[in-house]
């Protein structure tokens, strides 16, 4: 290293020829330099190993550089989803992630919350089953669908609007006995839009609600929808809260001796199993969960820095037609 104990940024502009302002901006990515001279500074650096200090440039904006995501489980494909495109969002900030699975233990969450607090992670993307009380509104934090209390501000989908259009959905294609699935969380969510919609479409149609609606863990949807067909026997529709749920409705279903879409429709929210190229291919309210994302994290920084942001964010969803309806 050139006789010094490390290379510096001004070693890098020395041997590109350049200010060690464009130095800077150019291997930050941060501020406008052309093609050419970004190119001479990259390679000026890696022919001296020039390896840039981030503790030393988190010091200076007082900054950890690290974002923390916290969700009930990487188990769950919606939730590591969601974390594979924040994570995807961070980085092209130049920032860090980690991910914290709290495995539905409230602990593990208080933990992560404390971090926050001693400005251990800048901010924290939360999702939780659980309610904190009062979370302090001035921390940099965002969520996904729950509400965490005043002046914490939450991404979501058109929960409502698009549940509706699925149980309609449902009815056009013949199905009356129509049931709805979905979990039940401790801290008040967006999600509950969906069996409300259900109920209201039920109630407009005349029909009667099959609603069931357990807490659980993620992994026990097989034991909910054998618990769900043991209450309503004679469904022959279903609306399920998610992809999860739509499976083991499926599964349960060809245990039961029921063919899908002739004898049971199902529609589930989510859209995370289609890439899969599973069978059946499920008709589902597909989340745009890149946008969801994005979103929150767009919040967040701004949040970080200690902007105005709005308290509430809808990105519109969609449903996608799949196998598992007429």
């Amino acid at each position: 290293m050139r006789g010094k104990i490390m290379v510096t940024i001004k070693d890098v502009a020395t041997e590109a020829g350049v200010g060690v302002g464009t130095a800077s901006r150019a291997l930050s990515g941060k501020g406008s330099v052309s093609p050419e001279t970004k190119k001479r500074i990259e390679q000026a650096a890696k022919k001296l190993g020039f390896v840039p200090n981030q503790q030393a440039r988190n010091l200076k904006k007082q900054s950890t550089g690290c974002i923390a995501v916290l969700c009930p489980t990487i188990y769950h494909p919606f939730f590591s989803k969601m974390a594979l495109h924040i994570e995807d969002e961070i980085y092209a900030l130049g920032d860090r992630m980690v991910v914290v699975s709290s495995q539905d233990n409230l602990r593990k969450e208080k933990i992560i919350l404390e971090m926050i607090k001693q400005r251990r992670v800048d901010g924290i993307v939360f999702i939780t089953h659980y309610d904190h009380g009062d979370i302090d509104p001035d921390l940099p934090i965002v969520s996904v669908d729950r509400h965490l209390g005043a002046g914490i501000p939450y991404v979501t989908s058109n929960n409502y609007e698009i549940s509706r259009a699925a149980v309609e959905r449902l009815i056009a294609g013949g199905s009356r006995k129509i049931g709805c699935v979905c979990g039940e969380t401790a801290v008040e969510s967006e999600t509950r839009h969906r069996y409300e919609a259900y109920l209201d479409t039920m109630s407009e149609n005349g029909l009667p609600a099959r609603l069931y609606k357990p807490q659980f863990r993620h992994g026990e949807e097989m034991d909910v929808m054998r618990k769900f067909f043991e209450m309503y026997p004679d469904v022959d529709g279903i609306f399920a809260g998610s992809d999860m749920l739509a499976n083991a409705a499926y599964h349960v279903a060809s245990e039961r001796g029921m063919n899908v879409p002739q004898d049971l429709q199902i529609i589930g929210f989510d859209g995370v199993l289609r890439e899969w190229k599973g069978r059946p291919i499920f008709t589902t309210v597909e989340q745009d969960i890149p946008a969801l994302a994005r979103e929150a994290v767009r919040l967040l920084m701004k949040r970080i820095r200690r902007e105005e942001v709005p308290s509430r964010v809808e990105v519109p969803a969609r449903i996608v037609e799949g196998e598992t309806t007429r």
